[in-house]
Formats: structure tokens, C-alpha cells, sequence
């Protein structure tokens, strides 16, 4: 690949990358969700008549109920760290390449080839943008997406042995 395939290829990767944030970004309201549903479902939970279970079904029904909610914090911890993560980078704002496409237009004003310099540096400098900040994009991305998964799995485990709670709460009048 030449330098102006690999330019297109570098801005290509950008803008893609940049989708694939808004796609994790959307994918997670799902497990938002389902969350505040197993919230809601702890309350149903713990609503129950547990305190007429035997000794045995007590210490289980707690255990399992306290797994549940030790998944539900990890999810939420996988969530955050879906949602926030780390700081992607941008390419440089108009403005601000403007800016200094000016202050080099003054730097090589008394060079002949004055616009073939200046032009060759902003490109160059866009080069180094596109290539540094998909990036940086594409590595924070694939950790989301891992988070995003992972908080996926803590979810449906918890929302299990929420379940299971309940069952066993609901034992007795079986």
C-alpha cells in the first residue's frame, strides 16, 4: 500500500470505529433494562414469606439471593466500564487545522513552493490523526465490547439466581 491507500484506509477505519461506539453506545440500554427489572425483582423477592422456610431453605435462599446481587453489582461494574471506559481521541477540529495552516503559510512564506509544503503537512498531520486516533478508538472499542459481553453474561446469571430465590422463597406453598 501506498501512502494515499493507506490515508484512505486509516480514515476509513476512523469513521468505522466511530459507528462501532454509537452501536455499543445503543446496545446498551438492554442491559440498563434488565437491570432495574432485577432490582424491581429483588423487591418481589424478598416480598416473600422466606421467614416460614426452614432453617436449611433460609441459609440457601440467602445465599443464593446474595450470589444474584454479587453478579448484579459485577454487571454494573461491566456496564460502567461499557458506558464510560476510556477517552478516545479526535482528529484535530477545523478550526484548529485552519489555525495552523495558517501559521504555516507565514512560516514558509518566503519559499517558493510555499502551498506545496503547507499542503503536504496538513495532510500529513491529518495521516498521523487518522492513523493515532482509530487507534486508540479501535483498541477502547473491542475493551467495550468486552465489557458490554461481560456485563451481558453477570446479568443473565443474576437474574437466574434471582430466580431461583424466588423459587426457593416460594418452596413451601408448592
Amino acid at each position: 500500500m501506498n501512502q494515499q491507500e493507506l490515508f484512505a484506509h486509516y480514515e476509513k477505519i476512523y469513521f468505522h470505529e466511530q459507528q462501532r461506539k454509537e452501536q455499543i453506545f445503543s446496545r446498551l440500554n438492554i442491559p440498563l433494562a434488565v437491570m432495574v427489572a432485577v432490582v424491581g425483582f429483588y423487591a418481589v423477592v424478598v416480598s416473600t414469606d422466606y421467614k416460614k422456610l426452614e432453617l436449611g431453605l433460609t441459609i440457601w435462599f440467602w445465599t443464593v439471593l446474595a450470589v444474584s446481587i454479587c453478579f448484579l453489582f459485577l454487571g454494573a461494574y461491566f456496564f460502567t466500564d461499557a458506558l464510560l471506559g476510556k477517552m478516545d481521541r479526535a482528529i484535530v477540529t477545523p478550526n484548529d487545522l485552519e489555525d495552523w495552516r495558517q501559521q504555516l503559510l507565514a512560516y514558509y512564506a518566503a519559499d517558493v513552493d510555499c502551498d506545496s509544503i503547507v499542503t503536504a503537512e496538513i495532510r500529513r498531520k491529518l495521516y498521523l490523526d487518522y492513523m493515532d486516533c482509530a487507534s486508540i478508538s479501535t483498541i477502547n472499542n473491542d475493551r467495550k465490547s468486552s465489557s458490554l459481553y461481560f456485563c451481558n453474561m453477570a446479568v443473565i446469571i443474576s437474574t437466574t439466581f434471582a430466580a431461583i430465590a424466588y423459587a426457593i422463597a416460594k418452596f413451601p406453598t408448592l
